[in-house]
């Protein structure tokens, strides 16, 4: 080999590997390109994705060369992949939140092409920008940092006077009032217990707990620094009053006589809505001897109703328990009730005494007849004057007289039948002697 064939040789050698070395470098962008950085959200929920979008123009405007590198920073999550290579000027990418919530701020660059001359930061009072704003760079919400506000409704916004249930429901919004998926909300109440007590919110940014309660509740949701909340009610009961009035003066209906003549009584109720009752839909009294009377809605504030009872048939106290139901506009009821005591009538006696009233009476002397009746009311006396048990006479008056005519002991019986079918029998004896 010739002195001059080893130089060429040696020449392509090295030719060679300084094109190998060559491809092992990435493609960046020439001095004077420009960046656009674009994501497709500003939020994001922890752990959730966002695709990202960097395109780079020469200075001519015309999109750099395919496969030119592209380098993404963030300051909170990842992205993958870090490096992407452009496609007409174009390099795509994922951001991932991960588990934290935040502010992430993300940059793109390649070789010397910037975003403009401004730069953006993030810290507690919200995004900052100094100059023109620095195209290369995006800044996402992470989780719980994206909400601005957060609303809270409950459904029904009251319970029953003895407690219940209601949904409530919180909305958490962004700085531009749009709805977030994906935050956790914290609900908590200062009475009765949420169910669950952290809720995600949905695709609409709504999150939903229970809440169970028997008292005014104020129930709180929370996500990050926005907090809100809501009263839940506790509706008034209905509430009624009954009075009973017995027909004798200054009695109670704790004991009410029954009638002699009928074996009943007639008794007065008064039902009055209660001062701080709820609105009433309908109201009913059951006397309690199987008959029941509806007394509207009390609109007037009361109602005066009488009803008749019946006294016992074996001499025993008939007890009656009155119960009024009040219903209201929620459908929600209470109950309110009186005993009525009927007391038995006095017994059925008859007394049957002579007018004379002598043991010895004078024949062909008129005798009158008295009969007391006590305990009911006469209807008629059937009148047996010899005790023979032939009935000698009839009559509705208690009294009546009788000639004897014969000597010798007389037994004179009288049977009363009262207005309501009872009967009694009473006898006096006396002896008829001659003139």
């Amino acid at each position: 080999m010739t002195k001059r064939t080893a130089t060429t040789s040696a020449l392509a050698i090295v030719l060679a590997m300084l094109l190998a070395a060559c491809d092992k470098v990435p493609l960046i962008a020439p001095s004077g390109s420009a960046i656009t950085l674009s994501a497709n959200s500003s939020t994001v929920p922890t752990n959730g994705t966002v695709g990202l979008t960097a395109f780079v123009t020469e200075s001519s405007g015309t999109p750099v060369q395919n496969g030119t590198s592209v380098r993404f920073t963030t300051t909170l999550g990842t992205i993958t992949p870090s490096d992407a290579q452009t496609t007409n000027g174009v390099a795509v990418a994922t951001f991932n939140a991960g588990a934290n919530s935040g502010i992430a701020t993300i940059h793109a660059v390649s070789g010397g092409a910037g975003g403009g001359s401004g730069s953006t930061s993030s810290g507690g009072t919200g995004t900052t920008t100094t100059g023109p704003a620095a195209t290369n760079v995006v800044l996402i919400t992470v989780g719980v940092a994206a909400v601005k506000t957060i609303s809270v409704t409950a459904s029904p916004t009251s319970v029953g006077p003895n407690g219940g249930s209601v949904t409530v429901m919180a909305t958490a919004l962004d700085t531009s009032g749009g709805s977030l998926a994906g935050i956790p909300v914290t609900f908590s109440a200062d009475h009765g217990g949420v169910d669950p007590g952290v809720a995600i919110t949905d695709a609409s940014g709504q999150a939903t707990t229970t809440l169970t309660t028997s008292a005014e509740t104020k129930v709180t949701a929370s996500a990050g620094p926005a907090s809100a909340t809501a009263t839940v009610t506790l509706r008034a009961a209905p509430a009624v009053t009954i009075k009973c009035t017995p027909p004798v003066a200054n009695g109670t209906c704790t004991a009410v006589p029954a009638s002699d003549a009928t074996n009943s009584v007639t008794v007065t109720f008064e039902v009055a809505k209660a001062t701080g009752s709820s609105a009433l839909r309908e109201v009913t009294i059951n006397f309690g001897d199987g008959t029941s009377q509806g007394l509207g809605t009390l609109a007037g504030g009361a109602a005066t109703v009488a009803h008749t009872y019946s006294g016992s048939s074996n001499g025993t106290t008939a007890t009656y328990s009155a119960v009024v139901t009040a219903t209201d506009v929620d459908n929600e009821r209470s109950t309110t009730s009186t005993i009525v005591n009927v007391t038995p009538r006095a017994a059925l006696t008859i007394d049957l005494a002579a007018a004379q009233g002598a043991s010895v009476l004078g024949q062909g002397q008129p005798v009158t007849f008295t009969a007391t009746v006590t305990g009911g009311v006469a209807q008629s006396f059937a009148w047996d004057f010899d005790g023979d048990g032939t009935v000698d006479a009839t009559t509705s008056s208690n009294k009546i007289t009788r000639v004897y005519t014969t000597n010798g002991r007389v037994t004179a019986t009288v049977t009363v039948q009262t207005t309501d079918g009872r009967s009694a029998t009473a006898r006096t004896e006396f002896i008829v002697t001659g003139v």
